[in-house]
């Protein structure tokens, strides 16, 4: 079951980083691809230990003329105009053991969490050959936790972490960097951050996580598309000077670097195709 839940949660992770073209195209309806990721992420921002999965795993593509799936969100349910969009966020994260990690060495499991919730998007500018767009997004989205023994849902509170995103393309490709701050929540600080009287020790105070700004972060993604072949390329860095929770005992480091590799490959597609623009 633990097993079957991590696999589940980096899923949700990988696909929802992008699964959309490179430039507008017509493309299959509905794909169906065959995986393979690797992650390198952090048990928790601030932390110096990091959890390193390869994992094999199916992928169900669908275009729809209102609804799409990628880019962290889910397309066209809410609300699309040329210069505005309210869809959903989603995020998540993968489970860390405390005997992995010395900060929490002792303390009870982080079970993975997944994040969702709406976001407006707005497209501020496009250059005149339309390759490069420039838009402001603000996703608001609620967190839970599911624990890995029987299923159920923990309520993490909120998180808010506005973006400029810019995305580029170039050659079959594209080229995107995020750039913006990340809030959140008491709840969603205490989850990661507080250190109860049980799991004080004589290095390890008791400590209650405030609300407020959770740092910054800055995303750089690369898509490439080669026929039936994907790649994606993801670096991720998590600043977190300033961040309310800083003078956790649980906080190791003041920034963080993630890093992934995704290669999909189709293996199957719909006869009938979509003008997809992105």
């Amino acid at each position: 079951m633990k097993q079957q839940s991590t696999q589940l949660f980096l899923l949700l992770f990988i696909l929802f980083i992008n699964i959309s073209p490179t430039r507008a195209e017509y493309l299959p309806v509905w794909e169906v691809r065959a995986g393979l990721a690797g992650m390198s992420l952090p048990h928790y921002r601030g932390s110096n230990s990091y959890s390193t999965l390869v994992l094999p795993f199916p992928a169900i593509i669908y275009r729809g003329e209102r609804l799409k799936v990628g880019d962290g969100r889910i397309q066209g349910f809410l609300y699309t105009s040329k210069t505005v969009s309210l869809d959903f966020s989603l995020a998540a994260s993968l489970p860390a053991s405390p005997d992995d990690n010395g900060a929490r060495r002792g303390m009870s499991r982080l079970d993975p969490t997944f994040e969702i919730g709406p976001s407006l998007i707005s497209r501020l500018w496009q250059s005149e050959n339309k390759k490069t767009h420039l838009s402001l997004e603000l996703p608001l989205r609620a967190a839970f936790s599911i624990n890995e023994d029987d299923l159920s849902l923990g309520d993490h509170g909120w998180t808010f972490a506005p973006f400029i995103n810019i995305k580029h393309y170039y050659n079959h490709s594209r080229w995107e960097l995020s750039l913006g701050p990340i809030y959140a929540t008491q709840r969603y600080h205490s989850y990661f951050y507080d250190v109860s009287t049980e799991d004080s020790l004589s290095t390890r105070s008791v400590y209650d996580a405030d609300k407020g700004y959770s740092g910054s972060r800055i995303t750089l993604a690369i898509h490439k598309r080669f026929n039936k072949l994907s790649l994606i390329g993801l670096l991720r860095y998590d600043m977190l000077s300033n961040a309310v929770f800083m003078d956790s005992p649980l906080i190791e480091r003041a920034d963080n670097l993630s890093a992934g590799l995704v290669i999909m490959w189709q293996i199957a597609k719909s006869t009938r195709s979509t003008d997809h623009t992105d």
